[in-house]
Order: structure tokens, then sequence, then C-alpha cells
């Protein structure tokens, strides 16, 4: 399917408005449709509007699509950068670039990565509106002066910029109420010539353009197309702009066929509609679905075909067990020695039970249906996903979605498996969930048997990446800015998350936020750090309310420590899965920074984290027992088996030293009776006592061949204590997925 976006931005919060961006925008949006374009549209837009628009046009583009991004509205240069100002841009704050702005060079990448061509146009060079304006534009702190104009950039492969006016220079709007000079020209000369090359029409445009402002304004182009670009392509290509659909068997009522299936990216109504109409008849389309897009070719052998694609949305499933089935009709004409008759498709579309249960959140190849992982009931999504890789195994989408099912149970090496085999079938998402497994820092490896694999993760999400997958420049980002040994991959990883923020991952707002805060590093800029996390936050990130929550629990730049704010911040994050928010409400109450809380408090947050797999959890949790409860109101085998759980939990070098520093006060009887604690947890009838007899060692030797882990003959207290807590994890595993 081919794509278009189109944004006109016209009147504005806190600039001057414009007179014409709506009018320019949808006239193009209409010349669009008529060449076959499935058209995004959308005016006067925030910036989350935008990431919206953005996001549902890229789950659209098929593979090998051609891809037209137009703009209209006010544009600026600066620093080395374009940006299209969004509806609210007020630019007083000197970090709120890129939720002012759109990067043009940017979005260009990522429409790339799909695309097979690529046109951007943009009507954008008014007069300067943040003439005053300085900001910060990349990862240091250096602020950059707003220019008039556009910045001249390298366009990848395949790609056609055209500007209404020549670099730094200004376009006209055009009289208040109709289009811009270039906009005109553009509309008109490419209706009036349909099938002409794309530059031989920019280029009478110019002239056009040039004539109509009186020698003031000359259009601009640069390109790096390698073979002659015609917009419309030759066939039947028709669509209309909304939500969603797909499609399946059928039944006939005179002249209406009624069809119901599986939502999918495309499908083949031939087998469909061929018996009941013939090869005979001659196919045209009167009446277009609301919904979708349908093309009418002929195959080599001289049969139609008939297809079907569907406009995708973004659907949040976390609150439905099943997806309403969604509705769209087509009406064909159907002409035979001279007779006509009409036959209207009636299509029911249905969400497979796997894209409801463990859709993937802006999965390229998928439906559009997501969950994020905290949200999947992974029982029920592993069902449903068995079901649907029996019936559909080479659809690599469903072993991901399997997978995923597997993770929310942790269990994360069966997860591998289908990783492997869904990337095999071409499925893109899954490279970037292998890769992060194979790198992940947080997964203990004695607990799970994933090896570490630095350089097949890498490769993996280079590979997503150039295939488009957002997720996969934010993994391989964040490791690139974090651990970067030069600047040069510093300001990679600093690339690859804003791109991922062009789309709205809220993820890379929240590791920018964390890295400008990071008092160790080169680049810390605290003011900057804060608007990433508030970004990240606004639009309901939990990592981003975790890390507001730290940052006014200790306070920042001079500002005093807020407690309430903070605990309202960790309170969010602890309820939405964040796995180490209630070690930090924990520490606030042993610090005394909440009132009308108890050391009894402390440790329920403190054992919540440790169930979530953060080892912080495990050895604060101890700490309250040992130092902060009376004297007799916990035995110390509950704090062993807390250290256990937390020598086997999300690796942390500080966790694990605070933990083994705690065992050292521990005798040997505290130990084992900690052991006993945790089988007895785990459903063993064992006494806690502290003596490691028979029974102790037979349960633990048990459970240890049980889950493919083995009890030496020779061991100590702390290595069964050790044991026992990777048993713990083993069959209680914590979410991998979720951090």
């Amino acid at each position: 399917m081919d794509v278009a976006i189109v944004i006109g931005n016209q009147a504005y919060d806190h600039v001057e408005s414009l007179a014409n961006p709506r009018h320019d925008a949808a006239a193009i949006a209409d010349l669009l449709r008529s060449f076959g374009f499935a058209v995004f549209e959308g005016y006067d837009l925030d910036k989350e509007e935008i990431e919206e628009l953005l996001r549902r046009a890229t789950l659209n583009i098929d593979e090998g699509a051609r891809v037209f991004f137009y703009f209209a509205g006010h544009g600026i240069q600066l620093g080395r950068r374009n940006y299209l100002l969004t509806r609210e841009a007020r630019f007083e704050d000197v970090h709120a670039l890129p939720f002012e702005s759109v990067t043009l060079d940017r979005v260009s990448t990522i429409l790339s990565a799909r695309a097979s061509v690529q046109i951007l146009m943009l009507d954008a060079c008014r007069d300067n509106p943040v003439a005053a304006a300085r900001m910060t534009a990349d990862i240091g702190a250096e602020l950059y002066e707003a220019r008039q104009g556009f910045e001249v950039f390298t366009p990848p492969l395949d790609t056609l910029l055209a500007y209404s006016t020549a670099p730094g220079a200004i376009a006209l709007d055009g009289e208040p109420g109709e289009n811009s000079p270039y906009t005109s020209a553009v509309v008109e000369l490419f209706s009036e010539r349909p099938e002409d090359d794309v530059m031989s029409i920019l280029s009478a445009v110019r002239a056009r353009v040039y004539e109509m402002t009186q020698a003031r304004q000359v259009t601009w182009e640069s390109s790096t197309l390698v073979q002659p670009l015609v917009l419309r392509r030759p066939g039947g290509l028709f669509v209309r702009h909304a939500a969603a659909p797909g499609i399946g068997v059928s039944q006939t009522t005179g002249t209406t066929v009624t069809s119901v299936a599986a939502l999918e990216r495309m499908v083949d109504l031939s087998s469909d509609i061929l018996p009941i109409i013939g090869n005979g008849p001659a196919l045209d389309l009167v009446e277009p679905p609301s919904h979708g897009q349908v093309r009418l070719t002929t195959a080599d052998d001289g049969t139609p075909q008939i297809r079907y694609s569907p406009l995708l949305d973004e659907r949040p499933a976390e609150h439905v067990t099943v997806a309403p089935g969604m509705n769209d009709s087509f009406r064909l004409a159907l002409s035979d020695g001279g007779a006509t008759r009409s036959l209207l498709v009636e299509l029911t579309l249905e969400p497979d039970p796997c894209d409801v249960q463990a859709g993937d959140l802006l999965d390229l190849q998928g439906v559009g249906l997501y969950r994020f992982a905290s949200d999947i009931d992974g029982p029920r999504a592993e069902a449903a996903c068995r079901e649907a890789v029996a019936r559909a195994p080479d659809t690599g989408r469903f072993h991901h979605q399997l997978a995923r099912a597997l993770e929310a149970q942790g269990r994360q090496e069966e997860a591998v498996t289908l990783y492997e085999r869904a990337i095999d079938l071409g499925h893109v998402r899954a490279k970037q969930a292998l890769g992060f497994l194979l790198l992940a820092e947080n997964l203990n490896r004695e607990v799970f048997d994933i090896p570490l694999d630095l350089d097949r993760a890498h490769g993996l999400l280079e590979r997503a990446i150039a295939a488009g997958d957002p997720f996969a420049m934010h993994t391989r980002g964040k490791r690139l800015l974090e651990l970067g040994e030069t600047a040069e991959n510093r300001t990679r990883g600093f690339e690859l998350l804003s791109q991922a923020i062009e789309l709205g991952h809220t993820y890379s707002m929240n590791e920018l936020g964390v890295y400008f805060l990071d008092p160790d590093t080169a680049d810390r800029q605290p003011a900057r750090g804060r608007t990433y996390l508030e970004a990240a936050f606004a639009r309901g990130d939990i990592y981003g309310a975790a890390n507001l929550g730290t940052m006014w629990m200790e306070g920042w730049e001079g500002a005093p420590a807020d407690p309430d704010r903070a605990a309202n911040y960790l309170r969010i994050a602890t309820e939405g899965g964040h796995p180490t928010a209630p070690n930090t409400i924990g520490l606030m109450i042993v610090r005394g920074q909440l009132e009308d809380h108890s050391p009894a408090d402390a440790l329920a947050s403190f054992d919540t984290a440790l169930e979530r797999g953060d080892a912080w959890g495990g050895a604060n949790g101890a700490r309250v027992i040992l130092q902060l409860m009376p004297p007799g109101t916990w035995p110390r085998s509950e704090a062993a088996a807390r250290l256990g759980k937390a020598l086997a939990a999300r690796p942390s070098e500080a966790a694990i030293a605070s933990a083994e520093s705690l065992l050292a006060e521990l005798e040997p009887t505290d130990l084992d009776a900690g052991t006993q604690t945790i089988l007895a947890e785990l459903g063993d009838s064992l006494a806690v006592d502290g003596r490691f007899g028979p029974m102790t060692r037979r349960a633990l030797h048990d459970r240890a061949l049980a889950v493919g882990l083995v009890l030496p003959d020779d061991t100590d207290a702390e290595d069964r204590l050790r044991l026992a807590g990777r048993i713990f994890f083993r069959e209680r595993p914590y979410r991998i997925d979720v951090f």
C-alpha cells in the first residue's frame, strides 16, 4: 500500500498563524488519493497528535511501498537541521525542541526504512516565527539560533526532497483562503500530467511559481532517485481514509457477496468473487471502501485479481478479551457484452485472538492491536497464540506473539526458540526481542539459561533498525549512550533514541531523561533531563514516573526534595508494574520521608520489589528485619530467605554486595533456616528449624532437579541458600520483559 502523510498546521497557539496551510494540505491530500495513496492527514496538530499520525501511517507502510510526506506550516533551521513546528510550539524552554517540532531528517530516515521510494514535499518556509529562540539540539549543551528557511541535507537513497523555495529563502503564503503559489502549481500540474515523471513536472512547477510570484520565489529539489518516478501507479487503486479491517469465506445473496475472516494486512478476494462473476466481465470500482483500499489488477494468465488492504489503527487491547469485528464494503461494476451490473462486497473482519492477547506495540508487520508486556495474561495469550501458530505456521507474527506470552510467564528459554523461528520467517520485531535477551544486563544467567552474546545481539538490532523498528532503535541507542566508549558512539545512541522519540517512543524519552540527569555523564543537563522525563510521564510511561519520583525524592539542581510529589509518582509507577519503584518507596519510609508509615510498611514495599526481581528489594528487606524491627518481631530466617532470593534476582553489583555483607552477619543455622523458609514458600512441608537434615536435603535436591539445577554433595549453608534462591526464581520467575 502506498502511503501519504499530509499535515497542515495553520492556527498556531503561540506564534503567528498562517493563512493557507489547511487549504494547501487538503488539496494535496485529495490529489494523492486520486493517485491511489492511502492518505493519513491532520490539521493544526500538536506534538502528540503528530506522533500518533506518524505511528498510524508507519504501521500501514508495507515493505517496498512508496511514501509521500507533505507539510504546510512553519519551518525553521536550527543548527544543522530542519524542524517543522507543531501547533503549540512556544520555544521558551531551551530544551523543549523535541516536543514542539518534528525533525525532518529523522522522520525521513524512519520512513525510508520501509519505503522503496520516498517523497518529502515542504511548503513551510515562511518568515522565521521564533527569531529570538535559542535551543539545544544535539547531545551537548550548545545552544543554536533559529533561522528562517531550510538547511540542505543529504537524503537517503531513492528519496526526493521538494521545497517550495530555495534553501534559506522565504516561500509566499498566497491570498487568505486560497492555496499558496507552490501548492497551487503542484496540484494543477500533477493533475494535468498524472502519467509524467515527477522531476519533469516539478521543473514545470518551478517555472509556474517563478511566474506567479513575479520572480520572488524559486522552488528547489534534491533527489537521490535512481529511476523515473510516476506518482499514479498503473492499474486500479482506490482508497478512503479511516480505521481498520481484513477478509475471508463468502456466500452470495443476489448481487451481494458477504465475507467474514481474519484481520490481516492484505487479503486476496479473488477466490471469493470470481466464482460468482466468472472471468469474463470487465471490473471497475464504483463505490470505494470506507476503511481500506481495493486494487484491481490482472494476473499473468489474464485472470482478474481483487485485493483488499485495510487501513490499520493502533488499538490498545489490554481491557478486552475479544476485539470487536470491523466492517467495510465496496461495490464493483461488472461490464460484459454491453450489459452492466453491480456487485456489492460486504466484509466483516475479525481480529485473531492471538493479536488481541499478545500483539506488540508499533510492530510494523502487525495489525495494530497491542498490549504492553505488563498487560499480557500469559496463559490466556499462550493458548490463543498456540492455536494461531498451528493454524498459520508460516506467519512470523504469531510465533513472535507466542514468545511474548511465554516471557509473560517467565519462560524466557522457550521464548528464545520462538523468536528464532519468527526471525527465520522474516519478522522484524523478533530480532529486537531476541537481541534484547542476548544482551540484557538485568537477566540473571545463572537462573535463565540464555547466553550473553553481545556480537549477535548488536547484529540483530542493527538489522531491525535498518528495517525501521523503533524498539530496536531504543535498545541499541540506549546501549550506545550508556556504554559507548567514544563520543561518536554516544552521539549515535542519542540519534537512535531521538528517532524513536519522533514516533512518540516513551522508553526513549525516559532513557534520555535519565542520561541528562546522571551526575556522572559528561553531557549532564538536569533541566533537559527533567523535560524528557515529564514528556514520557505525560504519555503514560511508568518508567518516567519512577524516575521523576526518584528525582523529587532526592531534590535536583538546588530544588529541595518533595517527598509527597515523589511518592505520588512512585505509587503510579508501582501500580503500573514497575519493578524497582516499590523499593524506592521503601527507602523513603526508612528515611522518614513519608509520615505515618512504619518499618513493616517499608518491608512490604521491599517485598513487592523482590517479587518483581529487584535484588535491592531483598537486601533492603533483610536489613529492615535485622536492624529496624523490634527484637523478636521477625525470625532471622526470614532475612536469610530474602537474601537468598536477592542473590538470584536481577543482577546488581551494589545490591549483591549489600546482600553478601548481611549474609556475613548470620549464623549457618540462620542460612539453613532461610533455605527451609524458601522451600516452604514453594510448597514443601518442612520445619523451619535451621537443621539441614535428610528431609530438607531431599526437598532441595528434588526441587533443584525439577528446574534443571543440581545440588552438589559438598555444600555449605550459604551454597544451599543461594541454590534455594535460584530455584525460587526458576519456579516463580520475575518478568525480564518489563524492564
